[in-house]
C-alpha cells in the first residue's frame, strides 16, 4: 500500500460549472454557497463561472440566492466581482407544435412531473437561441483567465432534464472552449429512495450516452466523467429514521442526502487548490471514475448528541463494512488504483476510521498484487458526522449494480414509452 499525504504543487486552477436540472442545482447550490470558490476568486487572474439550465424554476432561487450573497462578499472583499459570471436559465414547455420532432401522441409534462428525454431536448433545442447566447457568455469569462480550468457539467443520470441534454450542452461548451480548458461530466446516479427514479429507464439511457460520449475518438467530456454514488449516503440517514409524517420525512431525507453528496463532491473537488481532483482525473485518463460518498455517521441515527462517545466504534464498523454493499459496484469490478479521503471529527478516532476503509477498498477492489492506494484525512467540522469519499478510476456502465437494473426498467416499457427517453 502506498500511503501519502504530500501533494504535488500547482498553480492556480479555475472552477466552473454548468448545471441541469434538478440534481445540478444541488451541486451548484454546494459551489457557491461556501467559501472555497470565494478563497479562489482572492487569487489574482482566476475567474469563476455559473450557468444554470433548467425547466421551471424551482430548483434554481436557492442557489441563485447563494450567488447573489457570493458575489456581495467578493465586493467587501475587493475582489473584482467581473471575474464572477452567474447565469440562471430558466426554460418553459413551449407549445406542442413548438417543439419539433417528438414522438407522437406524447403528452406534455407539467411542472414537477418526470420530464422524458426526448421532451426535454426538444423543450432546449426550442430555446436554442438563449442557450447559446449564455454558453457564449460562460465561455467568455472563462477564456478571461490564463490559468488552466476545469469545467463541470452536473446532472442527475435519471432525470429527464439533465440527461437527455448534458452531452450536447458539453458539446456546445467544447465548441467554445480553448485548449487549457477541461470538461468534466459529474452524473449523480439515483438511490434506492428516489421513488420511481430509482434505476429507471432514463437512467439507462443515460448510461449509454455517457458510455458513448467518453468512448468516442473524440471525447465530449474529454476531462473525464465522476459517476457519484449516492446509495450509502441515503442508507445511512433512512437507517432507525422513522419518525415524522412519512410524506415529508422521505422529500427532507432526499434532500438532505442529495445536497450532503453534492457537497462532499464539491469540496473535495476544491479541496488543496483542487489537486485531488487534478490527480484523480489524470489517473482516470478521461474514462469514467467512480466517486462515492461513503457516510458512516448521521447526527441523531443509532447515537445521539451526549451519549457516550465509545458507541461509535461499533457503529462506525458496521458501516465501513457496508461499502461494497452499498456502492453501486458489482463483484466483478476491479481497479489498480484508489483514493480514500476521510472526513471525521478528532474525537472518532481519524485513524483508526481510514485504516479501516482502506482495508475494506483494497481487499473488495484492488487487483490482486495492485497496492496502490493513496489516503487523506481531514478534520470535519461536525462531531457527529463522519464519512469517506472514495475515488477509484476505471469503471464502465456494466460494472454499476444500477445498468442492469435499468435496463430491465427500459425494457419493460412500451415501444412508445421507450421513444420518449431517446434522445
Amino acid at each position: 500500500m502506498t500511503q501519502s499525504n504530500s501533494l504535488p504543487t500547482v498553480t492556480a486552477h479555475n472552477i466552473h460549472a454548468v448545471s441541469i436540472g434538478r440534481t445540478g442545482a444541488a451541486y451548484m447550490e454546494a459551489l457557491v454557497r461556501t467559501g472555497e470558490i470565494e478563497d479562489r476568486l482572492a487569487i489574482e487572474g482566476t475567474t469563476f463561472s455559473a450557468l444554470m439550465l433548467d425547466i421551471g424554476d424551482d430548483d434554481s432561487l436557492v442557489p441563485s440566492d447563494y450567488a447573489r450573497s457570493l458575489k456581495t462578499r467578493l465586493v467587501s472583499r475587493g475582489i473584482d466581482p467581473n471575474r464572477f459570471h452567474y447565469e440562471s436559465i430558466n426554460l418553459s414547455i413551449p407549445e406542442k407544435s413548438a417543439l419539433g420532432t417528438i414522438p407522437k401522441g406524447a403528452k406534455l409534462p407539467t411542472a414537477g412531473e418526470h420530464i422524458p428525454r426526448s421532451i426535454a431536448k426538444a423543450v432546449f433545442d426550442s430555446h436554442a437561441q438563449a442557450i447559446s447566447a449564455a454558453l457564449d457568455r460562460f465561455a467568455g469569462n472563462v477564456q478571461k483567465s490564463n490559468f488552466n480550468s476545469t469545467v463541470f457539467v452536473a446532472f442527475g443520470m435519471a432525470g429527464g432534464t439533465g440527461s437527455g441534454t448534458a452531452v450536447g450542452i458539453a458539446e456546445q461548451l467544447r465548441s467554445r472552449l480553448n485548449s487549457n480548458a477541461q470538461i468534466v461530466g459529474i452524473g449523480q446516479l439515483s438511490h434506492s429512495g428516489d421513488g420511481s427514479y430509482y434505476n429507471n429507464a432514463t437512467q439507462y439511457q443515460a448510461l449509454e450516452a455517457v458510455d458513448a460520449a467518453i468512448s468516442a475518438p473524440k471525447k465530449v467530456f474529454d476531462g473525464g466523467f465522476f459517476m457519484v454514488s449516492a446509495e450509502q449516503s441515503w442508507q445511512r440517514l433512512s437507517a432507525y429514521t422513522s419518525t415524522g409524517l412519512k410524506e415529508v420525512r422521505q422529500r427532507f431525507k432526499q434532500m438532505v442526502t442529495n445536497r450532503f453528496v453534492a457537497d462532499s463532491f464539491m469540496r473535495w473537488a476544491l479541496s488543496s487548490d483542487s489537486s485531488h481532483l487534478l490527480r484523480s482525473l489524470k489517473q482516470g485518463d478521461g474514462a469514467c471514475t467512480i466517486f462515492d460518498v461513503a457516510k458512516l455517521s448521521h447526527p441523531g441515527v443509532q447515537v445521539l448528541p451526549g451519549e457516550a462517545g465509545s458507541k461509535w466504534k461499533a457503529v462506525l464498523a458496521q458501516w465501513i463494512e457496508f461499502v461494497p454493499k452499498y456502492s453501486g459496484l458489482v463483484e466483478a469490478f476491479k481497479t489498480d488504483y484508489a483514493e480514500v479521503h476521510v472526513y471525521a471529527s478528532r474525537n472518532m478516532q481519524v485513524e483508526l476510521i481510514e485504516e479501516a476503509l482502506v482495508k475494506v477498498v483494497s481487499s473488495s477492489y484492488l487487483r490482486k498484487g495492485s497496492k496502490s492506494i493513496v489516503t487523506e484525512t481531514n478534520e470535519f467540522f461536525d462531531v457527529l458526522t463522519a464519512y469517506g469519499n472514495i475515488v477509484m478510476p476505471g469503471a464502465n456502465r456494466q460494472h454499476l449494480t444500477s445498468y442492469a437494473a435499468s435496463k430491465a426498467s427500459f425494457d419493460g416499457l412500451d415501444k412508445a414509452s421507450q421513444q420518449l427517453e431517446l434522445s
